[in-house]
């Protein structure tokens, strides 16, 4: 016959809030979010600083609209928003897509938009969720005209990129 043995008095898989803190097995979750006015959640990984640039962009912009937080989360990826690239050269023949980015912007596309088009990204929602918009079919057909060309079929060397006028 087999010997049952005792029950045990506390059962450590399943712990209390109180129990967990005194344990320090568990941690606190809300420890551990992020904070973008925390200077050591910065650097981490580039995830993280992408997901603090955005809580910053929030935080900064209460009033911000989906579409400009949406060009915002583009712009993350990219070396530099439009905005900082004009601010920061005098010409756009700098611009790794140079042809493209001033076809954008000679049409009327916000400058940071134009950049992310320019990039090759197709991202015409960032100018109107309308399809029957003039300048967002205007380009659509920009687009098209130097997707069909090939021009980016061969990535620019980003590094190259003047970081002053």
């Amino acid at each position: 016959m087999m010997k049952r043995l005792p029950r045990p008095t506390k059962v450590s898989a399943i712990a209390s809030p109180e129990s967990a803190s005194s344990t320090h097995r568990y941690k606190d979750l809300n420890s551990m979010a992020l904070d973008y006015k925390n200077p050591n959640d910065w650097g981490r990984c580039s995830f993280t600083d992408n997901a603090l640039k955005l809580q910053q962009f929030k935080a900064l912009n209460p009033t911000a609209t989906k579409r400009e937080i949406n060009s915002f989360l583009c712009s993350l990826y990219l070396p530099l928003t439009g905005t900082e690239f004009l601010a920061t050269h005098s010409t756009i023949d700098d611009h790794p897509y140079a042809a493209a980015f001033g076809q954008f912007l000679g049409n009327g596309i916000d400058a940071d938009i134009a950049n992310i088009l320019a990039f090759g990204s197709k991202r015409f929602d960032l100018i109107s969720d309308d399809f029957d918009d003039p300048i967002r079919q205007l380009a659509t057909r920009i687009y098209s005209r130097f997707e069909d060309m090939g021009y980016w079929d061969k990535a620019p060397d980003l590094a190259m990129i003047p970081t002053t006028t």
